[in-house]
């Protein structure tokens, strides 16, 4: 399910809004399911904690396009199953 936001810009001279664009956009309070298999070789030693740290620096950004614009941001929930 997603919707669709207009936006443009106004000429702050002629009073008139220009440059109209519609953003296809997921509602905010979205929840998804989803699951990451990690297969950890011996070399690999830190490799969930490297996994951890990519998430929440992914949650201190944005997902696609227009972050500045308050899109895409995104929390992660772990389960109490999760064996981290």
């Amino acid at each position: 399910m997603t919707e669709v936001k207009a936006e443009n810009s106004i000429n702050r001279i002629k009073g008139t809004a220009e440059n109209p664009r519609f953003i296809e956009r997921v509602p905010s309070d979205t929840v998804f399911d989803f699951c990451i298999a990690l297969k950890k070789m011996e070399e690999d030693k830190n490799l969930e904690d490297f996994l951890i740290e990519g998430l929440k620096l992914l949650q201190m950004d944005a997902l696609g396009g227009s972050g500045s614009r308050g899109y895409g941001k995104i929390v992660f929930e772990f389960d109490e199953n999760t064996p981290l």
